[in-house]
Order: structure tokens, then sequence, then C-alpha cells
């Protein structure tokens, strides 16, 4: 209208009495307090439109391995189906490897709290840190000794949702389609499941329900 021209005159950018409220405190308030004074209703701004690439995190602080082992690990997963880099950490041997693997799953579980696909979801980036240290002595020749740092990790893991087509192009995404073998296996009930798997011998005292 001609009064929200006549205020868009005013502001030096945006050029809109809608831009005028996110351009910051003052603005906002000049735009507020001239609305109530002239009794003009502010502009509501469009809904924003749900874009693909969305993304969901898990962010572990201060995990008991040093970056440099955890690395080793964590390059295993980036640009793998989410399910897929879950199964190459549940076969590794290194120890941190379940670190990586409860960081990715608790990832999925934001993801899909936040409304996105499980079934469309890959693992965009694993990102290691340095977290806090602690100080050791360092014994060295002739009586002498010195500072050694030891030092804890940050762990982070970004999923992101992606097209289907972009899903079935990751690397082993064949096991995980609809109506693949490993899908039907894993529908099956847990005591049903340990008789198609011959090789499979049961730990003492081990549920995997909890």
């Amino acid at each position: 209208s001609y009064l929200w021209d006549m205020l868009a005159r005013r502001l030096p950018r945006p050029t809109t009495a809608a831009g005028a409220l996110s351009r910051g405190p003052a603005a906002a308030r000049a735009v507020r307090s001239l609305s109530s004074a002239l009794g003009v209703p502010l502009p509501v701004a469009p809904a924003a439109e749900v874009k693909p690439g969305r993304t969901a995190q898990a962010f572990y602080r201060n995990l008991p391995v040093s970056p440099k082992k955890l690395r080793v690990v964590a390059n295993l997963t980036p640009k793998l189906y989410w399910r897929e880099a879950m199964m190459q950490l549940e076969f590794c041997r290194k120890q941190m490897a379940v670190m990586v693997k409860n960081a990715i799953e608790s990832a999925a579980g934001n993801a899909e709290a936040q409304g996105l696909s499980k079934e469309r979801l890959v693992v965009d980036e694993v990102v290691v840190n340095k977290g806090k240290h602690f100080k050791k002595m360092d014994i060295k020749a002739r009586g002498k000794t010195g500072i050694r740092k030891t030092y804890f990790s940050h762990l982070r893991v970004v999923l992101r949702e992606v097209a289907e087509e972009e899903v079935g192009r990751t690397q082993h995404f064949g096991k995980w389609r609809p109506g693949s073998k490993l899908n039907q296996l894993l529908a099956l009930p847990w005591a049903e499941r340990v008789k198609h798997l011959p090789r499979y011998k049961p730990l003492p005292g081990y549920d995997p329900h909890g």
C-alpha cells in the first residue's frame, strides 16, 4: 500500500516492510510502532517451501578416544545409506566403531522426529574434532620430564535427505531394496531370525530386545 511504500523509501535496504522486520531490532520496532499508530496490519511472510536436501545431525562430545583413531573409523561411513553405514560399523573390529554407529542411529532418530524420510537418508559428513584434554608426565632421558597431552574427541554426524534415485546409486544399496533377502530376514522376530543363521552362536545372557 501507499503507507508501506513511504516506509520502504526511508529504510536503506530491504525495500519492503516484510524485509524491514528481518532487518534488525531497530527497523522491526519502527515498523511495529508505525503499524500500531496507523492501524495497518503487519504483512505476513509466505510460508517457506520444503526444499530437498534437508539435514539432521547428532553431536557427541568428549568421547574417550583420540581424534586420530576415531577418524580412521569415521571415514568409512560418508556417502553411504545410513543403514549400510551402520552395518559396516557393526562388523568393524575397531572398538570406537560403536561410538560412530550410535551417533548415526541418533541422527536417524532426530531426522525422523523432524519429519524426514528414513528411507532416503544418506550420511552426508562425519566430523571429528579435538575435545578436552588432560596432562600427564612424559619421562625423558637423563632425568628430564615433559608434558604429554591426552585428547578426547568431539563427533558430529550429519544425515541428508536425498532423492530415491540418489539413494539407489550409493554403494552396497542393493541389499536394502524392498523385497530383498536381507529385508525379509530383518522383518522376522529374533527367535526365528536365528534359525536362518547357521553360523550364529548365541552369547550367554544376550537379549537383543534389552
